[in-house]
Order: C-alpha cells, then sequence, then structure tokens
C-alpha cells in the first residue's frame, strides 16, 4: 500500500543523455503518472545539455501525459521554449496548483506555448516568474491575457527582475506599460490576495497605479511586496490609497529612490491617528485611519534614511483583527475626552452602546465622568418613546399638584384667620364671664360640665 505522505522529486538535467539514464527518466515519468501518491513538487533543474537531453525529456514528458497528482512544477535554469514543448502533453491535462519559472531562459515564445495551459486551467493558484531576463511587456501580455481569458482563479501573483538598480535594458524589461497591464489584470481578478513585483521600471508612476487597484473596494488584496525605483512621491500617493482599503494585512517597500521620514510619517499618519500633528481633529483622523494593516516593512536601501522608530511602529501596527483595532483606537480618544464627547455627534439612542463600550474598556470611573460631564448633558436628556409617554403623566399631575398647593396656601389663610377670630373671642368670653369664673367652684355640676361643652364646641366650630 502506497503512502499518503507526499513526494518532492527534483531532477538535474544536463549534458549528454545516455540510452540508459534515458530509459531511467522514462520509467521515472511512468511511475510518476500511475502514483496515487500526491507529488507536492517537481522540481526540473535545468542546464547546458544537448539533443539527447531533449529526446529523453521529451520521452519523459509523454509518459507524464495525464498525471493528476503533481500540484507544484517549477522549471530552474536553462530552460526555453524547446523544452516546455516537450511538456505541452502533461500542460494540456493537469491539476497543477504552482507553476514557477526562475531564472530562465523563457520569452515570447514560451509565453505563446504556454498561452492553451493558461487560458484552460482551473486549479492554478500560484504564478512566479522570478528573474526571467527574457520576460518583459509582450510575456507580460500574453501570459495575464491568456489568464483572464480562462477566468482566471489565480491567488498568488509573483514577477520580478533580478537586477533593479542598474543600466536600463529596455528590451527585456517590464516597462511602465507593463506595470500598468499587471495592475489591470489585478483590478480584473478578485481571487488574488498576494503580489510581489519586483521591478526596475516600478517608480512613482507605476506605484500610482497599483494604488489606483487597492482603492477599489473589490480588492482583496492582502499581502503586497513592492520594490522598485519609487520613493517619497510614491509613497505618499500609496499612503492615500491606503485609507479606503479594507483587505492588505501586509505591505514590504523596497525603494530604489529616496525615501526618507516624510514618506515614512505619510504612511505611519495613515495607520496611526494619534501621530498627526496638532490642530487636526484627531476623531475625524481615527474614523479616516486604515484599520486592517498589521505590519508595513521598509527594506534597508542605499537611499532610504527612514528613522529607525518609524520604521519600528511601521512594523508594529496591531496584532489584532480590524474591528478590534478600531475599538482601540476610539477608546484612546474617548479616554483623553471623557469629559467631553460632545464632539462625537451622537445621539441618545447611542448612549447604552457608549455606556458599554466605555464600561468594556475602561473602569467604573471613566462611565462616572462620562455621566457627571457638564459638558455632554445633551446626551442624556433626551427620553425613550416610554420615558416620553410617562413624563406626560408627570406634567399633568405636577400642574394639578401646583393648583392643589394653591387651594391649600389659601385654606390655611382663612384658619389663620379663624383662628385668630377664636381667640379673640375667648378672650372676650373670659373678660364677660371674669366674675363668675371666680366663683365656677359653687356653680353646679351640670353647669360646669354645659359650659366646657360649649367652649370645646366653639374651638371645634370657628364658623
Amino acid at each position: 500500500m502506497e503512502s499518503a505522505e507526499p513526494l518532492h522529486i527534483g531532477l538535474h538535467l544536463a549534458g549528454s543523455f545516455s540510452e540508459e539514464r534515458a530509459r531511467d527518466l522514462v520509467s521515472l515519468g511512468r511511475i510518476l503518472q500511475h502514483s496515487s501518491r500526491p507529488i507536492r513538487c517537481l522540481w526540473l533543474r535545468f542546464r547546458e545539455g544537448d539533443e539527447s537531453l531533449l529526446a529523453a525529456f521529451g520521452a519523459f514528458g509523454d509518459e507524464l501525459v495525464g498525471a493528476k497528482t503533481i500540484q507544484s512544477l517549477v522549471f530552474e535554469g536553462k530552460v526555453g521554449t524547446a523544452e516546455v514543448r516537450r511538456l505541452c502533453g502533461f500542460l494540456s491535462h493537469n491539476e497543477l496548483r504552482v507553476i514557477q519559472f526562475r531564472k530562465t531562459d523563457i520569452d515570447l515564445s514560451t509565453c505563446i506555448v504556454l498561452k492553451p495551459f493558461f487560458s484552460h486551467t482551473t486549479t492554478l493558484k500560484v504564478l512566479d516568474m522570478c528573474s526571467n531576463p527574457g520576460f518583459g511587456d509582450d510575456c507580460v501580455l500574453n501570459v495575464l491575457g491568456a489568464l483572464l481569458l480562462g477566468g482566471s482563479r489565480l491567488e498568488t501573483l509573483i514577477i520580478g527582475e533580478n537586477i533593479l538598480d542598474g543600466a536600463p535594458d529596455e528590451d527585456m524589461r517590464v516597462s511602465e506599460s507593463g506595470v500598468a497591464s499587471i495592475a489591470s489584470f489585478v483590478s480584473k481578478t478578485p481571487s488574488i490576495s498576494s503580489i510581489t513585483l519586483r521591478l526596475r521600471h516600478l517608480d512613482d508612476i507605476g506605484l500610482g497605479e497599483i494604488s489606483v487597484v487597492i482603492k477599489r473596494p473589490d480588492c482583496n488584496v492582502r499581502r503586497l511586496d513592492l520594490s522598485g525605483n519609487f520613493g517619497n512621491s510614491g509613497v505618499k500617493i500609496f499612503a492615500e490609497a491606503l485609507k479606503t482599503n479594507t483587505s492588505l494585512r501586509t505591505i514590504s517597500f523596497g525603494c530604489y529612490k529616496a525615501l526618507d521620514d516624510v514618506g515614512g510619517m505619510a504612511l505611519l499618519n495613515v495607520v496611526d491617528p494619534f501621530s498627526q500633528p496638532a490642530g487636526s481633529s484627531e476623531w475625524e483622523n481615527v474614523l479616516g485611519s486604515n484599520h486592517t494593516l498589521q505590519s508595513i516593512y521598509v527594506f534597508d536601501r542605499p537611499n532610504v534614511t527612514v528613522s529607525k522608530a518609524i520604521v519600528e511602529r511601521l512594523q508594529s501596527i496591531s496584532s489584532m483583527d480590524p474591528h478590534l483595532t478600531l475599538q482601540g483606537k476610539c477608546w484612546r480618544h474617548i479616554e483623553k475626552n471623557i469629559d467631553d464627547i460632545s464632539h462625537l455627534g451622537l445621539n441618545s439612542n447611542c448612549m447604552p452602546n457608549v455606556l458599554a463600550f466605555v464600561l468594556r474598556h475602561g473602569t467604573i470611573d471613566h462611565v462616572f465622568h462620562l455621566i457627571r460631564s457638564s459638558k455632554t448633558p445633551d446626551l442624556f436628556k433626551y427620553p425613550s418613546p416610554e420615558k416620553a409617554r410617562i413624563s406626560l403623566q408627570i406634567e399633568k399631575i405636577e400642574r394639578e399638584n401646583r393648583k392643589l398647593k394653591e387651594l391649600l396656601e389659601l385654606e390655611r389663610d382663612k384658619s389663620d384667620e379663624l383662628r385668630e377670630e377664636i381667640k379673640y373671642l375667648r378672650t372676650r368670653w373670659f373678660q364677660q364671664h371674669e366674675g363668675d369664673a371666680k366663683t365656677c367652684c359653687f356653680l353646679p355640676h351640670l353647669k360646669l360640665i354645659e359650659m366646657w361643652m360649649l367652649l370645646v364646641e366653639l374651638f371645634r366650630d370657628p364658623a
């Protein structure tokens, strides 16, 4: 029984092939074609060879036709159209997920041979075209055009040149138009999540072309590695595009033109709203900042003079998901302005969530500061619909209470007048009956009781 552990196979093809070596190579191709064991990578490294090598490799390619277990194919070295043509049969029936050309001799004729493969593949996820001197604008148009024609599902695109700061070589380089073609392809391929471009003609204008792509709402690129002849101007344009991007997590810049703290701060201001100069609206900077980026790497180059402090801050922007990153920025701003958050433009419907947010990120003291703030009363005075209904009833009762209080005051005044009148009458009565009072003890008991009842009745009923 064959093991399910995937295989990594590397072949070094060079010189002349004897009949025995040719038979061994053909046997290997036959085994790979019939094997059910997954082949993670088939690495073909070519050096100088003769016709016998091509013949043996052609026979090997014929045996590979129909092999479905090879996941990744790598060409390296002295590989050109003739070598690639020997694998046309395999490339027309495969399930490749990765194809790489590294330091090869491929050119436009090779890309034309590969066009059927690129236009019909439904499984290819990674295309790596690194350090191929003959891969120029026409090759870019041919390959990327074929991928678009076939409804590309590509996820990773890598196009790189070996020397970026040497003398110009217009015939064998990806020019500005090639960069524009790459940007156009990316904008039409929403499946792409990782891009690596290391091109001599990726200048400030070319970086602007990429900026237009990442500003698109349907951009899904999460990783971007850019190296070329751009500097402060291009980086500042790119920084503006980052303000509306919601997909990028990691960016790497390799600048061969002057990049100093001006460009570094342009990037930092996008991700850190608290690094903005005094006088700007911090809350607007928080809302307008990028919340998805986690790291921006600026490679050390002769023309890069960005300060170490800025570089370190860019490398460690955030380790949280975008939602938590935004929450952290909001809390930092609210904590600084806990006594007055009226500038946030919140209404009463938001206050329960605001109080919960403050309690979750801060302490109960922060909540008390927010509630006691005299500069944000409007956030609390507007009642809910139920409270508004009850408030109308309370106001009605209060009006009635005020009327009753007025009536009570009037009655109290009348009582005071009656009390004075009773006092006066009682005094008069005692004055009139002063002599009788002295001999009251000799009066019959019934008469005394009758007088007492009259006195009680007088106090009870002043009228």
